[in-house]
């Protein structure tokens, strides 16, 4: 379909302003220093492995329930550009890419329905300006990429319903199948919508075969990332279900599918702009009815003044949880007491505490992304002389369950003979390596 010189030129203006705003929050100086959430650094140091041709970067890639791969692979794709250094401003740049589409999605869909300009881009503002989505950006978080996969595949869903078409089916189901592996909640907008899909041909009779390839066509999509994702853990780790290891543990996150569905997914936000997106399409419903176009104007106007009203939604955590002993405390601990000591840390928490050592010569703080207790062997071969301690996370936290490659449940469970506890640091169980006599 062709697009006429005014729209054209309206489709410019949003784009000039969208990214206008955006750059102006990545380069705000609101905040009293600039301090990334802990997911912007993990993804960019996974990402500088990947980068690097390292084997802990492509573990780290795919081994994670809580850090999904999409939003690492934007940014590696950033770290791939000349002269763009792998760094947690990647995850801003990532975070206002995906609110920018968002908010040109809003522009593009409500003017498909008829709302004037004039409500069009205090719209768009609203969502670009909206506090939680701006401290996102600024933290480099990319909870908007999980935000705007699945609004945008919920409104694709609407129109679906409005008009069935296989271009909607299709913008639908590539939508919440890049949801799933920007953060694995999305799998809950993909049964969701399965479930709206599956209902809507049974009401329209199609029969049973017209339902089978319909639900098929949809599902494909999240199927492929899905097994693209479950492809690479068996590749790369060994067991094609390896990302789900945090599934398999006891509570609070293994045993109870609540805490696995709520942990650190922004639910609230997304309920607000979902809200937001789809309430000019709702309106175009009413329009049906026995409206002339009044219904999607009036909505569009509730929605931009309720958006507004309810700016003051508060701030979304601006980093996933962590241990409550501080990786930089626990560096300078263990160097004092342990002066001749090599610390073996595992997992996504090891860039945490590799980069609080700093300048380290003499590799006394090892990173190692995956570490079975039976090959430990060739570190203690790389340190002759030298005291070998390893650092296991006891406390139920994301670091415990990203320790990839350890099965310890506490500090008394079961330890092999040749790992001695030594000493509690905060969640850090800290235990030394004996070297076997002869």
């Amino acid at each position: 379909m062709r697009v006429s010189p005014p729209r054209r030129l309206e489709d410019l203006l949003a784009v000039l302003m969208t990214v206008g705003v955006a750059l102006g929050i990545l380069v705000s100086s609101h905040m009293p220093a600039r301090s990334y959430s802990l997911e912007a650094r993990q993804r960019a140091a996974v990402a500088a492995d990947v980068i690097s041709g390292s084997s802990r970067g492509t573990q780290g890639l795919v081994g994670s329930l809580y850090l999904a791969p999409l939003p690492t692979v934007l940014v590696i794709f950033l770290g791939l550009l000349p002269f763009v250094p792998a760094t947690p401003a990647l995850g801003a740049v990532v975070a206002a890419g995906a609110t920018v589409f968002l908010a040109l999605y809003v522009h593009r869909s409500w003017r498909a329905h008829g709302v004037p300009l004039a409500l069009r881009f205090p719209a768009m503002l609203c969502v670009l300006l909206l506090p939680p989505v701006v401290l996102s950006i600024q933290a480099g978080q990319t909870v908007m990429v999980l935000v705007t996969l699945a609004v945008c595949g919920a409104g694709a869903i609407v129109s679906w319903l409005q008009s069935p078409s296989l271009r909607h089916l299709s913008l639908a189901a590539i939508f919440l199948g890049a949801a799933v592996i920007a953060r694995y909640q999305g799998i809950v907008f993909v049964a969701g919508a399965a479930v709206i899909v599956t209902a809507a041909v049974l009401v329209q009779r199609r029969g049973l075969r017209a339902c089978e390839g319909t639900i098929i066509t949809f599902l494909l999509p999240t199927a492929y990332v899905i097994l693209l994702w479950i492809g690479g853990n068996w590749l790369i780790l060994g067991s094609p279900l390896f990302f789900l290891k945090a599934a398999w543990g006891p509570p609070p996150f293994g045993a109870d599918l609540r805490s696995l569905v709520e942990f650190d997914c922004p639910w609230l936000l997304l309920g607000v702009l979902g809200l937001f997106t789809l309430s000019v399409p709702l309106g175009a419903v009413l329009a049906r009815a026995g409206g002339r176009g009044l219904p999607q104007k009036v909505a569009a106007g509730v929605a931009v003044l309720t958006l507004v009203g309810v700016a003051r939604l508060g701030a979304i955590p601006t980093g996933l949880r962590t241990s409550s002993a501080d990786p930089v405390q626990v560096v300078k601990l263990l160097d004092a007491t342990h002066p001749n000591g090599t610390f073996i840390v595992t997992g996504y928490a090891g860039y945490e505490f590799v980069a609080a050592a700093g300048a380290d010569p003499e590799h006394r703080w090892v990173h190692v992304m995956r570490l079975e207790p039976s090959g430990i062997g060739k570190v203690l071969d790389d340190y002759p002389g030298r005291e070998v301690f390893l650092l296991v996370n006891a406390a139920q936290t994301r670091e415990r369950w990203d320790e990839v490659g350890l099965r310890w449940e506490t500090a008394g469970s079961r330890i092999p003979e040749r790992f001695l506890f030594a000493r509690q640091v905060g969640d850090w169980t800290v235990f030394e390596v004996l070297r076997s006599q002869g």
